[in-house]
């Protein structure tokens, strides 16, 4: 258990955000998918990274013909995903499991495209869940499918990197609304800046056959807008704030970017330079009510939802039916932490309900520990609310490694209390 406090100074500091795991994550299997090899010294220790570097190593090397390879991403989601497509066109026999949690959540809509395209994909425990028994094959056809949108945009990404091997290439005809596009762009993007030729025109989706050239990875990177996400919050949260983050530009692939306008509102001041990103205090929210749909970025909703209960902004936050099958119930969670601190949360469906007020906490006693369920974005959502409460212990710290390992110490250099 951590437990954060904060002295009463401003903040001024610089910090170097981790780069994006959703951009290396993608190269790294574009680099496999083409021959090429798994670069062991990419920057990142990011769990999610290390996960996918160690397995693609392992699956490169795999010379067991006789029975299933296991291919274990414990609680890695993008990783099961994308794997999952990866596997089905490799040669081998592969059994694909994770943790308890990851056998949970959901891959029957990404398998159904697979078998429809002629993978053999057979589910061992429980129908549409891991873990997965795979018989890859390198030649399997490509061809037109038609794929659920609003699930995980992590479905169509994981089909659109194996899409330039498949037989004639593939076309996917997307079915309602789309979930998270930004991340199918930042996935077309980066194919065709590794030769790939990928078309996305209305709802339809079109990868020639063909294959990867040469790509220069230094300069696909970039630092993660979802990280600066929790930086944001504080500089909302603070009485006086300036914090210069690197590397952070507005010509951005990652759809995270949108957090400037975002937290203009809450009274967070953006202005770009030639070294990065300096965010700073800029006064008081400017609302006293803001609405906001995460379809396209949900993994920014936790730290925007909390900044906002603690400012006691009452809103309406939609777009978050994909945050009920990542690590945890994350709507369930918001709701459950918040009403810790005397929040007043309601869900509505696949929305969350604040109505700006604060209650008084009664029958507590110490100080409030917030359970992260093992979700990274949990814990670093929360932390930055030692800003107004006397303190704040996060019960399960070492979740961050799975995207920002050095989150706590970034936060001492801030000048938080850790203890």
């Amino acid at each position: 258990m951590l437990s954060i406090t904060f002295p009463p100074k401003n903040i001024s500091c610089e910090i170097a955000l981790p780069l994006s795991k959703s951009i290396i994550n993608r190269m790294l299997v574009i680099s496999h998918l083409s021959g090429g090899q798994v670069n062991r010294d990419l920057i990142s220790e990011a769990s999610d990274v290390l996960a996918m570097q160690g397995l693609l190593l392992k699956i490169s090397h795999n010379t067991n013909d006789e029975t299933a390879t296991e291919i274990n991403v414990g609680n890695a989601g993008t990783v099961m995903r994308f794997l999952l497509a990866v596997l089905a066109t490799t040669p081998g026999k592969w059994l694909l499991t994770g943790s308890e949690r990851m056998q949970q959540r959901p891959v029957k809509p990404l398998a159904n495209a697979l078998q429809q395209l002629g993978a053999s994909i057979t589910f061992t425990k429980s129908e549409g869940f891991p873990p997965i028994l795979i018989n890859g094959n390198r030649n399997l056809k490509g061809g037109n499918i038609v794929l659920d949108a609003g699930i995980s945009s992590q479905f169509i990404s994981a089909l659109m990197m194996v899409g330039p091997f498949l037989k004639g290439g593939l076309s996917i005809d997307l079915v309602g609304e789309i979930i998270s596009k930004p991340y199918i762009e930042m996935t077309k993007a980066l194919m065709e800046k590794s030769g790939a030729t990928v078309n996305f025109v209305g709802k339809n989706l079109r990868i020639d056959e063909g294959c990867y050239l040469g790509f220069d990875l230094p300069l696909m990177l970039e630092p993660d807008w979802s990280a600066a996400a929790f930086w944001f919050s504080i500089v909302a949260l603070a009485t006086d704030a300036r914090v210069m983050l690197p590397g952070l530009t507005p010509k951005s692939v990652q759809g995270d970017a949108v957090l400037p306008t975002i937290y203009e509102h809450l009274g967070v001041k953006s202005v770009f330079t030639d070294e990065g990103l300096e965010i700073s205090k800029a006064g008081l929210p400017n609302v006293k009510n803001f609405n906001f749909d995460f379809t396209d970025c949900p993994d920014l909703a936790q730290a925007v939802i909390v900044a906002c209960a603690a400012l006691q902004i009452s809103g309406i936050f939609s777009g978050l039916k994909t945050l009920r099958i990542k690590e945890t119930d994350r709507i369930t969670a918001l709701q459950t932490e918040l009403a810790k601190l005397g929040y007043n949360v309601d869900v509505v469906g696949d929305q969350i309900v604040l109505n700006g007020s604060i209650y008084e906490v009664v029958g507590k006693q110490g100080f409030p520990v917030i359970k992260c369920y093992d979700d990274h974005r949990m814990a670093m959502s929360f932390a930055p609310l030692s800003l107004i409460n006397p303190k704040i212990c996060i019960d399960e710290p070492e979740v961050v490694r799975k995207s920002y390992p050095d989150f706590w110490e970034h936060l001492s250099k801030a000048g938080f209390l850790l203890k």
